[in-house]
């Protein structure tokens, strides 16, 4: 199978049924980021229809590292599940099926690399969940923060007053990215 068809094949089936998900050229500046860093181990919270996730592990399997993913539906779960064995990443990927806000507390990895996707308005619990499970001069990435900026007021209190240094890059036509380097 070709994969770049198989992953155009995905994003139509997200635009057709207005999923959200990732843009390409995140996608594209992720895996090079994941490249350029030499990711290991890597964490993301919430892929959708696990367009992602599949593109992230595509990075990762070059080496044979890992990606643990966390989905919260189930339908989602069990779609990613089939398409990870339809691209040929499924052995390098760990997918957990619950909410990552009680996942995360219970994972006892370090992380080189962690993206965050889900729940705007509790971002800055997820960086504080991950903070302490990221390697030292580990990668975190949170999507759409242009986008839905007033979704994550808390998410900005937290980075002040906690003195995280960060960079917004902007990305996409209409929004983009923080990255974090720790």
């Amino acid at each position: 199978m070709d994969i770049n068809i198989f992953l155009e094949k995905l994003k139509k089936h997200w635009i057709e049924n207005e999923i959200p998900n990732i843009s390409i050229v995140n996608a594209r500046f992720i895996r090079d980021l994941i490249k350029i860093q030499g990711t290991k181990n890597m964490l993301e919270i919430w892929t959708a229809n696990w367009f992602s996730a599949i593109n992230f592990a595509l990075e990762l399997k070059e080496i044979w590292w890992k990606l643990t993913t966390i989905e919260f539906s189930k339908l989602s779960h069990d779609q990613a599940l089939e398409n990870f064995e339809l691209a040929w990443v499924s052995k390098i990927i760990n997918a957990i099926n619950w909410n990552a806000l009680d996942v995360i507390p219970k994972l006892d990895e370090k992380y080189d690399f962690v993206f965050i996707d889900w729940m705007k308005r509790r971002t800055h619990d997820f960086l504080e969940l991950v903070w302490d499970k990221v390697l030292p001069s580990g990668i975190i990435i949170i999507d759409d923060v242009i986008k839905f900026r007033e979704k994550m007021v808390w998410f900005w209190e937290y980075l002040e007053e906690n003195n995280i240094k960060y960079n917004t890059i902007p990305i996409d036509i209409d929004d983009g990215i923080i990255m974090i380097i720790k």
